[in-house]
């Protein structure tokens, strides 16, 4: 082992120029082929002479560079079989050529506007001494925003990038965000001493970067989880006694739905939340049809629908149980079939034992038209009603369950004979229309 790691010590002191910035120091795509003829005698120099060990001085990287779309070589990065030579190319791209330093720029006079572009926000600054009248900031606008900061010397413009009426356009090089600052004055007088103007503002922002930082190591929040759904992760219809549905069995309307989400037991101290469930008629999550039933966060928003949509305890916190009001969708009514296939799909997450207005598992009580949290801490449903906010940062996993079917049968049973028979039955038209309230309140 230790004349293996001597080994691939000293190929890569030959492979990396100290001076990787110097084309003529650079190697040739020979050399790269030629590196396994040299092994016999580094390794042999490498026991003797000390200074092979010596590591290569830092290579000096740019942060970044903004390149063209057109300079997008995806393909020469693809991986392959077996060596290859690196490509002149390739090799362009991770060693690039430093641009020459700069002067600094000699300090010039003050300019009327100025503007500075942020990430997500804009800066413009008009100097005051380029009006007359010392209420011209009133007359001042970027699109439909007004200044909104003054100071002895400057009227300023802080706003949102996407606000104020900006125009968005974008080409295959850059995202354009461009407003107008305007100067329309108004005024009593017989005479005019000021004219109205408007000036162009543009903000450029480049699509496509090379990233560069030698030795990064990625740093994951506290909290943050990765996943995979082949790691134990699954949605399951299941019965009353949350056992996995079977090939045979089915839901039917009137009846609640039960399901079961788990997570892998190796997560202790873990909680499983569900921040959002909806159910669909398609395997595919972007299906037009789809009806929430638990949204906000946590929220079981169907429970003001239908009581049976709630949360039910579990043993274990990474596993996460709840039920849903069997339902179909009304194009389903029709259809000749008398079972209908369904999907649920949902966003995971996995968060402390103690719930937060973020993380949370609630039900809603008719009995008390509020909120219960699955395992306590019902504070932390009183968002329901309104907004709740997003959790810390976290990684969310989107899920589909296996299909299950719904019994149309109670749907299509005639109609009862007290509304057939007798003087006070409702008349055929009348029921009609009962019917039709009734399956829309139970879709709903």
């Amino acid at each position: 082992m230790l004349l293996k790691a001597v080994l691939l010590l000293v190929v890569l002191n030959y492979m990396v120029s100290p001076y990787p910035f110097i084309t003529d120091n650079a190697a040739s795509d020979d050399t790269w082929l030629e590196l396994e003829e040299l092994l016999p005698n580094y390794k042999e120099k490498a026991l003797t002479d000390p200074s092979i060990n010596t590591p290569c001085p830092p290579l000096k990287l740019p942060q970044f560079q903004q390149i063209r779309s057109s300079d997008v070589h995806k393909l020469i990065f693809k991986p392959a079989r077996n060596r290859r030579p690196v490509p002149a190319l390739m090799r362009s791209i991770l060693l690039p050529s430093l641009l020459p330093a700069t002067k600094s720029p000699l300090p010039s006079k003050p300019k009327n506007i100025e503007l500075l572009c942020h990430i997500d926000r804009i800066y413009v600054r008009v100097l005051k001494s380029l009006f007359i009248s010392p209420d011209a900031g009133k007359y001042l606008k970027v699109g439909t925003c007004p200044v909104n900061k003054v100071t002895p010397e400057h009227y300023y413009f802080l706003y949102s990038l996407n606000g104020c009426g900006v125009q968005r356009h974008e080409n295959e090089n850059r995202v354009l965000y461009s407003n107008t600052l305007s100067y329309e004055p108004v005024t009593n007088e017989p005479v005019i001493r000021e004219l109205a103007f408007s000036v162009p503002l543009e903000c450029h922002y480049n699509k496509h970067f090379r990233s560069y930082n030698v030795g990064y190591h990625p740093q994951v929040e506290a909290g943050t989880v990765f996943l995979s759904l082949q790691g134990g992760v699954s949605l399951t219809p299941v019965d009353e006694n949350w056992e996995p549905l079977g090939e045979l069995q089915s839901y039917t309307i009137g009846q609640p739905m039960y399901f079961e989400a788990k997570a892998p037991h190796t997560y202790a101290g873990k909680r499983l939340y569900l921040s959002k469930c909806y159910v669909t008629a398609s395997q595919s999550p972007d299906a037009t049809h789809k009806y929430i039933v638990m949204d906000n966060f946590g929220c079981m928003v169907d429970g003001k629908n239908n009581p049976q949509s709630k949360f039910y305890p579990s043993d274990d916190r990474t596993t996460l149980r709840f039920s849903v009001g069997a339902l179909i969708f009304k194009d389903m009514v029709s259809q000749p079939a008398n079972k209908t296939e369904m999907f649920i799909h949902c966003e995971m997450s996995l968060g402390p034992e103690m719930p937060t207005s973020g993380m949370k598992s609630c039900s809603y009580t008719a009995d008390t038209q509020g909120w219960l949290e699955l395992y306590g801490n019902d504070s932390v449903c009183a968002c329901c009603d309104a907004s709740c906010p997003a959790p810390e940062p976290s990684v969310s996993m989107k899920i589909t369950s296996n299909s299950w079917k719904v019994e149309k049968s109670q749907i299509d049973q005639p109609a009862p004979k007290s509304l057939e028979l007798g003087e006070d039955a409702l008349d055929h038209g009348g029921f009609e229309m009962f019917w039709d309230a009734f399956d829309e309140e139970m879709i709903r």
